[in-house]
């Protein structure tokens, strides 16, 4: 018997499906007590290989609907077919837009996650070599070269933040951990060397000592690295390097990868005045 607590998603695309898979989670986030089984269903793009997809579709469980991004007119119009409820992300958006701007669109499937500007596409590619080569301090040279130098405890998000940056805004993303030697033993913290001078593209990223402990216990189970002690000590220490030297910063305890991300951005933009 079907479950209506377990609808399926059928993620419809004429490229990757990321655009469909995007919208369809954020929507479903709407909706905490149900439990989605997701298909990804990429690179349909003829009239053909979307009939398979329904025939699929019909012979699935039930309740079901499909997320669909297909460019191409004629296959959204081939969309009244499927066998279950249909959300055309281009078909209502797209019309709307040509109304709004006086300009006909020119489809091309797979457009928003291709190649596309081919610039765009080659600084990201760029910008992610760039940040696996300076990842966790492991080169500090060039970091003159970095649009955000991404500071804090061992642990705490820096490494799949500053990669997001690189893959998806094509920012030069390093990160460096403040280990005890830069946080003093009771003296004023100093400058790590590398850093001087990168003024307004350092950004800070807290977290609280519990989530910290969580976090290193999965990797170090019951090591003093781990120790809810030892992330205080880290914690208290980092805060205090921060703030002596006016360091922008962020708590990242209940943020996802995206969200750090967003706020980075929105960080550099305001110490930069855009």
């Amino acid at each position: 018997m079907a479950d209506p607590r377990c609808p399926q998603v059928y993620l419809v695309s004429d490229g990757t499906g990321i655009t469909a898979e995007t919208l369809a989670r954020s929507l479903f986030t709407q909706f905490p007590d149900l439990d989605p089984a997701w298909h990804r269903l990429p690179f349909v793009q003829t009239p053909g290989r979307l009939s398979s997809v329904f025939a699929r579709i019909g012979a699935g469980p039930q309740p079901a609907v499909v997320v669909a991004t297909l460019a191409n007119a004629d296959l959204r119009q081939d969309l009244r077919h499927s066998p279950v409820p249909v959300i055309d992300v281009f078909g209502e958006q797209v019309g709307r837009l040509e109304e709004v701007l006086g300009v006909t669109a020119q489809p091309v499937s797979g457009r928003a996650h291709g190649m596309g500007d081919v610039t765009r596409y080659d600084r990201r590619i760029e910008a992610l070599n760039y940040t696996l080569s300076h990842d966790d301090g492991l080169s500090t040279q060039d970091l003159s070269v970095a649009d955000v130098v991404l500071l804090g405890a061992s642990r705490s998000g820096k490494t799949p933040t500053s990669l997001y940056l690189a893959m998806n805004y094509g920012l030069f993303a390093a990160n460096y951990p403040l280990v005890p030697e830069d946080l003093g033993q009771g003296d004023t913290p100093h400058m790590p060397r590398s850093l001087r001078g990168l003024g307004g593209r350092l950004v800070g990223l807290t977290i609280t000592p519990q989530r910290l402990s969580q976090i290193r216990e999965g990797r170090r189970p019951g090591s003093q690295y781990a120790s809810l002690g030892q992330c205080r000590a880290e914690c208290a220490a980092i805060q205090e390097f921060l703030e002596i030297w006016n360091i922008p910063h962020l708590d990242v305890t209940e943020l996802s990868i995206e969200e750090i991300a967003t706020q980075v951005r929105d960080t550099l933009d305001r110490i930069r005045g855009t």
